[in-house]
């Protein structure tokens, strides 16, 4: 198993996933993310002891995260992966990024168990979606993605009903009351996801981009 995985959905973060070993590059400034995954990925690659290019590691597949997520930051880490894919001659695909997000928390928590996942989409509003865990690698989205204010989401779930995680309930904690904290971002975790739904005779895996919003031609406002 040699997996690549990409996620630029907020800075970007890098892994490069072995039977032995997980080597984990990032860079959480979004501003500079999308000049630095290059970078990024070769580092990645080398320290996993797979050469020190795409074309001489040997990777099964690219695993990338569809967001949701601005524009700009977004689209640079599928592109990447797509260039990659082509140039290596190996799968690429798509896996939504509060997906990879929520199964970070689920691992924590009972089987079965459900979350509402919140990430900052600027504007005074989170990305979000309900998701539970399926087995011990895989998730189920149940509602979601989307985009809307902390207030709209915390209206739509019943307290005590569904546990909030993800970064927003530290911007938003009267909204999305938590006791989990942020957990960081395991873009690992893209892989078992992924092969579980592989396993189990998944064969489409969209690299389609989730913006949720038109881009803003004169940039995302904070």
């Amino acid at each position: 198993m040699k997996d690549l995985c990409i996620d630029t959905s907020g800075g970007a973060v890098v892994a490069v996933v072995t039977e032995g070993a997980t080597t984990v590059n990032t860079e959480p400034n979004s501003r500079a993310h999308a000049e630095r995954l290059a970078e990024l990925i070769s580092l990645s690659i080398s320290e996993a002891g797979l050469g020190k290019t795409v074309k001489e590691a040997g990777l099964d597949q690219v695993i990338v995260g569809t967001g949701p997520a601005p524009f700009t930051g977004l689209r640079a880490g599928l592109v990447t992966a797509r260039v990659i894919g082509r140039v290596a001659g190996i799968p690429v695909r798509g896996i939504g990024s509060l997906e990879v997000l929520a199964r970070s928390y689920l691992d924590d928590m009972p089987p079965g168990a459900e979350v509402v996942v919140t990430t900052d989409a600027r504007r005074h509003e989170v990305y979000w979606a309900h998701i539970r865990a399926a087995g011990p690698n895989d998730v189920e989205v149940i509602e979601g993605p989307a985009v809307n204010t902390a207030d709209c989401v915390a209206n739509k779930f019943r307290a005590g009903d569904v546990e909030f995680v993800g970064p927003a309930c530290q911007l938003y904690p009267d909204a999305f009351p938590s006791t989990r904290g942020t957990a960081g971002f395991d873009v690992a975790v893209a892989s078992r996801i992924v092969r579980a739904r592989l396993d189990n005779g998944v064969e489409d895996f969209l690299v389609d981009p989730q913006y949720l919003r038109r881009p803003d031609i004169h940039g995302e406002k904070k």
